[in-house]
């Protein structure tokens, strides 16, 4: 695979070593992705698909996580032997009180995630290097193989009957199966779509043979036999030890009713996902937009965004940010013209850094049309803050389309279509928008709720915008009803700055999710205690609206005009500072003073070539008439008629006198004309050159006033304006710390103009959603619609869902998504459809999770930090493995997920980046952000020295945190030693961090806020199941708070990603005699970075010293300028100290 590879029509070298052939060049790739595709460039984009369709294969279904958050009566296991005894009450579950059911999920053909491994161990050859402690523990830590897991989920309805069209079946066991007898090569797509067919044959024939029990409850033995039938359709019958079939109870609240609405309870989860026309896949998110990426590129269509994503850039492409020529791109894309014209509406004196600023402008130029671009943003950079501000300004742009209508009504087509949905044969109309109002659909997408939900669900909140515009409202009474909590003690409003200010975006996803939104936008107006009355979308539709379309528009138009006179401004001083600021005026007039110089030269040079020559003119005049004189002498001689006519000696003298006075004569006289010609033609250049020395005298006079114009309006404009401290030298934007957290061109005036045109901007929306929604208008009438794909009905003609969805994000302009929910959530979107996917947490997310958003996304912008933790992957490696040896291009493991993120392969494929030490290696990050704002001392400097090479600038404006800490203690290292008990968990820093929670909440009355952080499984497993069985004296937490809280706040570092707390522990354990836990932890520097760096006040590592301070990235936390004091438990009296003691006097045991 070596040397040169024709790809995307021109011959490229490989561009790292170690990374398969791919696609190269970024350009060439958006030039053919959506028009031709070479062979290769198809066949090296199957593969890499195909192998992640192999990967996706094997991936277990959690039944385990499904069922532990149930309650413990919402379900039981059914074994063989009892089914095949009786069928008296297998359906029986014993219901809470509060509680009926409304129907049933049968998971069936129940096996332990380990099953995997072993058959793996037993079908893949052995390893050709040595297995190691560290790469065991990688297995161990990193992977999810614990568990049960299952072949097929099968609903029922509330009598027990089989809805057979429903059933959701795993593809692991068929995986399984087919490895075992025909090996991992048999895998494929074709091959699966086969099986497919073949199990819906075999339902459809289990159903028939039913017979008298059709429409009724499923028989017990009828349990056994379609796990029998799955058996032998997958080719593999799990351990018998296992049960069969695990069954769940479905349930609402007993005073609910099948008419009444169902709006779930905040703590009844998601328990079904959206159901599929044809057999849906049960274990895997991903597989389905795999299949749909497969069939397409196989077609010919691979769309420029997904082209890009898998094509890695050469290095020579590539614009190295920390560079001279980088430095020169950051201030030339940071020019007051690019900057976004809508703005947050946060608060004006707060900037954007300067490399924030920059991924902003050059997002806005790179993906004009199409294509990915990748920030790279280690924590607290200012990754959401980036995205706000690009919400911002799609909003403007959008906007101004609308202000361009001449009414409200010219956004839609003039032709309305009637819309039919499969399986109902009523129609909707649906008026689609105009083209100039699509492409703007933002929709933001993540691994997980809480990444997304981050941004989705906290932008609508008041402390999301500056104190200054917490008055500006969007929708903002349906954008309440959609926050409303409702539980056991009614609807409850959300108070102070966690009140919504508007519906500028929503948390879909799953169908939980779906339906609730659509419940709360369309159906229910909830009643709460808060002055600000919620109302769903209808009857805020009844109110009127405080500024009318029209008017609105005018509004926009003011405001897009102040920000662009203000931006014209600004642009003007940068060009004056370009030529006035880097000079004086001598340097600006040197070039037209030296012309003058060199016209003077040239006039002397001339003037004394003439007069040499109007000087020889007079010599040779004055000869001439010496000749003349000479001649009349010799006539005056002439002798007489006789002598001539016999031509005596005296004539003949005479007559050679005068031939030679002649000839002489006629030579001088030539020699005068020819001169006088010279003379002519120096005065001509003369005359030329001494116009031209006057018109360069001229030329100076207006350059000279020009340039004190220029002074004039360079001095009268930075009187007015802030003028941004520019780099002497542009290397300096790379040390230069202060420039980088101040950026450049930010001024409080205009960025209040500019979040003003956003709040224009929105009004302008909400004037004309207000319109068109009204009883006849368009709007109204395709919100119906747009109902009607939320609650998962699809419509028969493609093309109608895409419309449909346009219109909900010209009400809603962003959405939200995890990867698992995106393929059900925007189902019947092709290629290119969405305007953009901004995919956020990128570096903790398999590459395979971002298909089906790339497929479908016209411009992607990928943000993350690859050195975080990496992703969690849920197969033995060596399988991950040899699925990539199946084929050349993913044998280098360069699109392994168990190796890359979402965020490497964006990262890769990105011009602009910067080259980052990562042990030992430099590899290419995407554009980089450097200014850090969320932790304080010492946490930011122990993560900048650990991950990020010092790159990090400290942004916040004080060192230490102002706040009362939650424990009166530095941040430090507790010392506590001890054996390990089970695998790495250490008695001892379990019972010390169980009762730190307990004194605290001793103390305070509430659980704690804090996280308690763990590299290993173990200990959060220890410290939860102690925590439940911990004897809280005197004030007992409520049993269901404390396990929200235990889920919320313990856990292994992998599941704190993206998440931030005041203080954290970190809990280490391993001994001395069991360090190969404490030597993989420490192998990278991710671990103790993501530890560090979700501490915004206090951090504390909980452990041994001796054996932890000395391993790599953990050390610098022991020694040097970043060593952290030494605590011991004893220490920790201080929270005891502050317990008030209840009335017998009893306090919580001393620490």
């Amino acid at each position: 695979m070596q040397g040169l590879c024709c790809f995307w029509n021109v011959h490229i070298k490989r561009a790292d070593c170690g990374q398969s052939i791919r696609c190269k060049l970024r350009a060439r790739t958006r030039t053919f992705g959506n028009k031709y595709v070479t062979p290769l460039a198809q066949a090296t984009t199957l593969a890499i698909l195909d192998y992640w369709h192999k990967v996706e294969f094997f991936i277990p279904y959690g039944l385990e996580q499904y069922l532990d958050d149930l309650e413990e009566w919402q379900s039981t296991t059914l074994r063989r032997n009892n089914l095949e005894q009786t069928d008296a009450d297998w359906l029986s579950i014993d219901v809470a009180e509060e509680k009926t059911v409304t129907g049933y999920n049968l998971f069936l053909g129940i096996f332990d995630k380990s099953q995997i491994s072993r058959i793996c161990e037993s079908v893949l050859p052995p390893p050709q290097t040595a297995s190691t402690d560290e790469g065991g523990f990688e297995n161990e830590e990193r992977t999810e193989l614990e568990g049960m897991t299952c072949f097929a989920k099968l609903p029922l309805d509330r009598a027990g009957n089989p809805v057979i069209d429903a059933i959701s079946i795993s593809t692991t066991p068929w995986a399984l199966g087919q490895t075992l007898s025909s090996g991992l090569q048999s895998l494929s797509h074709d091959a699966f779509n086969s099986a497919r067919e073949d199990l819906i044959q075999r339902l459809r024939n289990f159903m028939s043979s039913r017979g008298t029990f059709a429409g009724q409850s499923m028989q017990a033995h009828e349990v056994v036999k379609l796990q029998t039938l799955l058996c032998d359709w997958a080719g593999f019958t799990p351990d018998d030890a296992q049960p069969i079939a695990v069954l769940t109870a479905k349930v609402k609240p007993l005073n609910g009713s099948s008419s009444e609405k169902i709006v779930p309870d905040e703590s009844e989860k998601d328990d079904e996902e959206d159901v599929l026309e044809e057999l849906d896949i049960l274990n895997s998110f991903y597989i389905r937009d795999i299949e749909r990426a497969i069939e397409g590129v196989s077609s010919g269509t691979i769309p420029p965004t997904l082209a890009q994503f898998l094509s890695a850039l050469p290095a020579i492409n590539r614009i190295d940010l920390y560079s001279e020529d980088g430095c020169t791109a950051i201030l030339n894309a940071l020019r007051p013209r690019f900057l976004n014209r809508g703005h947050w509406l946060a608060e004006a004196d707060q900037s954007m850094s300067l490399m924030q600023q920059f991924a902003l402008n050059q997002i806005r130029q790179e993906t004009q049309n199409d294509g990915l671009f990748a920030v790279n943003g280690p924590p607290g950079t200012g990754k959401t803050t980036l995205l706000r501000d690009l919400f911002a300004d799609n909003i403007v742009q959008r906007a101004r389309i609308l202000a361009g209508l001449a009414k409200a009504d010219d956004a839609f087509v003039k032709n309305s279509s009637r819309v039919r949905f499969k399986g109902n044969s009523n129609t909707v109309t649906l008026r689609p928008l105009i083209d100039a109002l699509t492409g703007f659909e933002m929709v933001v997408a993540s691994t997980n709720n809480a990444a997304v939900e981050n941004i989705s669900v906290d932008l609508v909140k008041r402390k999301a915008l500056g104190e200054h515009w917490r008055h500006c409202g969007y929708l903002q009474p349906v954008a309440h009803n959609i926050a409303v909590k409702e539980g056991k003690g009614g609807a409850t409003s959300p108070q102070g700055d966690q009140m919504p200010w508007g519906l500028i975006s929503c948390a879909l996803g799953n169908s939980r999710n779906r339906r609730l939104f659509n419940e709360r936008f369309s159906m229910f107006s909830l009643k709460t205690k808060s002055s600000e009355q919620p109302k769903r979308f209808w009857d805020w539709l009844k109110e009127p609206n405080p500024v009318n379309f029209s008017d609105a528009r005018e509004l926009f138009h003011q405001a897009d005009k102040a920000v662009e006179a203000a931006l014209t401004e600004r642009e003007r001083l940068a060009e004056l500072l370009d030529i006035v600021g880097q000079g004086t005026e001598a340097d600006y007039l040197a070039s037209s003073v030296a012309l003058i110089q060199e016209a003077k030269a040239h006039v002397d040079v001339i003037s004394a070539a003439l007069t040499i020559k109007q000087h020889e003119v007079r010599t040779l005049q004055q000869t001439l008439q010496q000749l003349i004189l000479e001649q009349q002498l010799i006539d005056r001689s002439s002798p007489g008629f006789w002598a001539r006519l016999f031509r005596t000696q005296e004539a003949k003298a005479y007559v050679q006198q005068r031939k030679s006075n002649a000839l002489n004569q006629l030579s001088t006289h030539q020699g005068i004309t020819a001169l006088q010609g010279k003379v002519t033609k120096h005065t001509d250049e003369l005359n030329e050159a001494t116009r031209d020395l006057e018109n360069e005298k001229q030329k100076l006079s207006l350059l000279t006033q020009q340039w004190r114009n220029w002074c004039s309006e360079h001095d009268q404009l930075r009187t007015r304006l802030r003028v941004p401290r520019l780099p002497t030298r542009a290397l300096d934007l790379v040390s230069d710390e202060q420039l980088q957290i101040e950026g450049l061109w930010h001024d409080e005036e205009l960025a209040q103009l500019r979040s003003a045109l956003f709040a224009a901007a929105l009004q302008l929306q909400q004037a004309w959603v207000h319109e068109t929604a009204q009883k006849g208008g368009a709007l109204g009438a395709n919100l119906v619609a747009v109902n009607k794909v939320l609650s998962n009905q699809v419509p028969e003609d493609p093309k109608h869902t895409l419309q449909i969805w346009q219109n909900l994000f010209m009400v809603v302009p962003v959405v939200s998504s995890t990867f698992a929910s995106f393929a059900n959530q925007f189902r019947g979107l092709g290629p290119g459809s969405l305007g953009w996917v901004f995919i956020d947490e990128a570096g903790q997310a398999v590459p395979q999770a971002a298909v089906g958003a790339l497929w479908r996304a016209k411009r992607c912008v990928v943000v993350g930090d690859p050195l975080q933790i990496e992703p969690v992957f849920t197969l033995p490696t060596p399988l991950i493995d040899a699925l990539g040896k199946l084929h050349p291009v993913t044998a280098d493991n360069a699109y392994a997920p168990h190796c890359v993120s979402v965020q490497r392969l964006a990262d890769q494929a990105n011009r602009f980046g910067a080259y980052a030490s990562f042990m030992d290696e430099n590899i290419w990050i995407g554009s980089p952000l450097r200014v850090h704002r969320r932790c304080h001392e010492p946490m930011f400097s122990l993560a900048n020295r650990i991950a990020y090479d010092n790159k990090m600038v400290y942004g916040l404006r004080t060192r230490v945190p102002m706040a009362a800490p939650l424990i009166d203690l530095a941040s430090g290292w507790v010392d506590i030693r001890g054996a390990v008990e089970r695998k790495q968990s250490v008695p001892e820093q379990i019972e010390f961090m169980i009762k730190v929670i307990v004194s605290l909440f001793q103390r305070d009355r509430v659980l704690p806020e804090l996280y308690v952080i763990s590299p290993f499984k173990a200990i959060r497993q220890a410290l939860r199941e102690q925590i439940m069985q911990v004897e809280w004296q005197p004030s007992v937490p409520k049993r269901d708070e404390l396990k929200h809280w235990i889920k919320r706040s313990i856990g292994t570092v992998h599941t704190f990603q993206g998440k931030e707390e005041k203080t954290v522990f970190m809990v280490l354990g391993t001994d001395p005699e069991n360090a190969g836990g404490a030597q993989w932890a420490s192998s990278k520097p991710n671990l103790i970075n993501v530890a560090l760096t979700r501490a915004q006040h206090r951090v504390y590592l909980v452990g041994d010293v001796d054996l932890w301070g000395t391993l790599p990235y953990f050390k610098e936390a022991s020694r040097g300028d970043t060593t952290l004091p030494r605590w011991k438990r004893a220490d920790f009296a201080v929270i005891a100290q502050k317990i008030k003691p209840d009335k017998t006097g009893r306090k919580t045991p001393s620490l």
